[in-house]
């Protein structure tokens, strides 16, 4: 799949959903595509949403199968490094969603499977769409 193709329109629809069930809850106390720090390489890395200057959150849809699912360990370690190097951000989000997930890498992610082999992982949490809707209608992000 091309950069800017399907891929990317799908997990657009998937960023307006967060988007919504912020805008619900959260109303003045989140912002978009904001850059947070480097990634692993040193580029820039722009947030999907920063949620009370503290919070970032990142969407990540798979709606087909693929190695996409895989790229999702890296984005765990570049959000451990940014929440490292700026202390200003508490806590880091990645919001999975989509049908292409193996059932073994959905679990493994969200069973937080990766704090068992990644250095302060703990500071990145993964759930599910319908998890973080939740907890967004109760306020607990």
């Amino acid at each position: 799949m091309s950069p800017g193709g399907r891929g990317t329109r799908t997990g657009k629809v998937h960023e307006k959903l967060i988007q919504q069930a912020l805008l619900e809850n959260y109303p003045d106390a989140f912002k978009e595509q904001v850059v947070v720090g480097n990634d692993l390489f040193g580029n820039k890395y722009k947030a999907d949403f920063v949620l009370n200057d503290e919070i970032i959150i990142s969407a990540k849809w798979q709606q087909t199968r693929g190695t996409a699912e895989q790229k999702i360990v890296y984005e765990i370690i570049t959000l451990v490094k940014i929440l490292k190097e700026n202390p200003k951000y508490k806590k880091a989000y990645i919001i999975i969603g989509g049908t292409g997930y193996t059932k073994k890498a959905k679990d493994f992610y969200l069973n937080q499977k990766h704090v068992d082999y990644i250095k302060e992982g703990n500071l990145v949490e993964i759930i599910s769409f319908e998890d973080f809707v939740k907890r967004s209608n109760l306020k607990l992000l």
